[in-house]
């Protein structure tokens, strides 16, 4: 008997080692995952804000276009004729690219 006590405590202990070493597995991945978390909160709080930088941005882009278009219709209602075929077509031209512009940074 006094054999298969000792041979249970080995066991035992490797079992327990085993168990520990599990849990020290575990527990580092749980570390891991954890500052994984972190890192992508905070990179996600980073893309809210920048997500609100460029939709004030584009507020500002689209209240200034229109403060431009409201000009312009102005301009062309009081009749006189500033701008020639050309110069309408550039402006036009423009405006698209600053509507594209707008569009794209979102």
């Amino acid at each position: 008997m006094p054999e298969s006590h000792v041979e249970t405590e080995v066991t035992g202990g490797r079992a327990t080692d085993q168990v520990e070493s599990s849990l020290q597995k575990l527990w580092e991945k749980a570390r891991r995952l954890s500052e994984a978390l972190l890192r992508v909160q905070k990179e996600n709080q980073a893309l809210r804000r920048r997500v609100e930088e460029l939709e004030t941005m584009e507020k500002r882009l689209a209240n200034e276009l229109r403060g431009r278009e409201q000009e312009l219709l102005k301009l062309q209602s009081n009749g006189s004729g500033m701008f020639t075929h050309e110069e309408k077509e550039a402006l036009a031209s423009k405006i698209k690219e600053l509507i594209a512009k707008i569009n794209a940074r979102l």
